[in-house]
């Protein structure tokens, strides 16, 4: 199965269900944790390949707190935090085990998640080449939503390895915030700045990329590469241009209404590109596989919608309203392709 949605009690029965969903129901992943999450330390892990996702959360999770989110090559014992896998991204916070939301909030995470109860989750997933990911959303209250996900990008070209990607989600809760704020760190996120460079995406370049020396990791933030901090094995980490909230193809396609009535429905796809830190040459990696960059004007949050023989879900970035108040995100949207 490649599409399961429900709700969940509390957020260990979230991530409960999102560990047999990806083991089980739709399969194809595997946990060095038993049970997972791991209660006693709770941790949370999923891996495949040299994809090692992984979670944590606050000795005492409540309403506003927020998860740290992780990504390694690797898994290496059940009795590894994660944060301290095989070659870590260094992306998310992975000191200090009791944790408190501050600090969970510095790095990547998901942000204001909170304990539930969740009224909806969604988990999206494929492995049909080239596509292999699982993408989720979780209402964390009525109207309002947070987004996560890893896999594999649909890549652009064969001569580079790599193409891995994790993101959380950090929603900056100023009133006067919009959906292109540079703090907000969302998807493959195309804005950011060295306050949010622990926070963002990050996406695995192994070997095959110009000049990009002993460079393990990308980071998709606008800051230069001299400037995004090192990985766990202490090697620089290199910029990812990404798509989203901006880029090359958000710019081209700029912000279109569409109506389902009217059998108009725009999506741009979410892209990503490597920069090449000796010069200006940017060159295509690839896009996340079936999502879409969507504006929700005329669309209702978790609105389902058939184009062709596709069935896309929508949903709100985080909460659609252009009202001044904390968590808005305008009419900033992501469509999911639900998979056959």
């Amino acid at each position: 199965m490649t599409y399961a949605t429900g709700s969940a009690s509390s957020l260990v029965d979230l991530l409960s269900k999102l560990d047999t969903f990806a083991q089980t129901t739709h399969g194809g992943w595997t946990s060095i944790y038993s049970p997972n999450p791991d209660t006693t330390n709770r941790w949370f892990e999923l891996k495949k390949g040299s994809l090692s996702f992984s979670m944590r959360y606050p000795a005492s999770i409540a309403a506003g707190n927020a998860v740290s989110v992780h990504q390694a090559t690797g898994s290496s014992s059940a009795a590894t935090a994660p944060g301290l896998h095989t070659a870590d991204s260094n992306n998310g916070y992975n000191t200090a085990p009791g944790g408190t939301s501050a600090n969970f909030l510095a790095e990547r995470c998901v942000s204001e998640i909170g304990n539930g109860p969740f009224p909806s989750y969604h988990f999206f997933a494929d492995d049909t080449a080239p596509a292999d990911y699982i993408h989720v959303v979780v209402e964390i209250t009525t109207g309002m939503f947070r987004h996560f996900g890893f896999g594999k990008l649909d890549k652009f070209g064969n001569n580079w390895t790599g193409g891995e990607y994790v993101y959380g989600h950090f929603v900056n809760q100023a009133t006067n915030a919009t959906p292109v704020d540079a703090v907000h760190s969302f998807l493959l996120n195309a804005l950011g700045t060295t306050t949010t460079r622990l926070r963002d995406a990050t996406v695995r370049i192994a070997s095959g990329l110009a000049n990009q020396g002993a460079a393990v990791w990308g980071v998709c933030n606008t800051a230069s590469s001299a400037n995004l901090l090192l990985d766990t094995a202490g090697n620089a980490r290199q910029q990812i241009i990404a798509g989203g909230r901006g880029g090359v193809i958000a710019s081209a396609y700029g912000n279109p209404m569409g109506n389902n009535a009217a059998g108009f429905v725009t999506g741009y796809p979410i892209d990503c590109f490597y920069k090449d830190p000796s010069n200006l040459r940017v060159y295509l990696l690839g896009k996340l596989s079936d999502t879409r960059i969507v504006n929700i004007r005329n669309f209702a949050a978790g609105e389902t919608i058939v184009i062709g023989s596709e069935t896309w879900h929508i949903f709100p970035m985080s909460q659609k309203t252009s009202a001044a108040i904390a968590g808005r995100s305008g009419f900033l949207g992501v469509m999911y392709r639900e998979v056959p």
